[in-house]
């Protein structure tokens, strides 16, 4: 069984001491979390993606763009 406890950053060390020293618990740090990439960011980081935003930019730029109101 695995069990997943959230403890605040000023609390882990001591918490993983505690949760250590019993001998029926075996305790493991979890991973960080991965920094949330922005919706730009994600669309800049696939060469595919990067090169539609890049033109989509340039089109307003340029006055190209077409303004739409948005379906209820």
């Amino acid at each position: 069984m695995k069990i997943t406890l959230e403890i605040p950053d000023n609390k882990a060390a001591f918490m993983m001491e505690l949760l250590q020293s019993l001998p029926f618990v075996k305790a493991t740090p979890a991973r960080t979390k991965a920094k949330r990439q922005d919706e730009t960011e994600y669309l800049l980081s696939n060469p595919a993606n990067s090169r539609e935003l890049l033109e989509s930019i340039e089109q307003i730029r340029q006055g190209q763009a077409v303004q739409r109101d948005l379906l209820d």
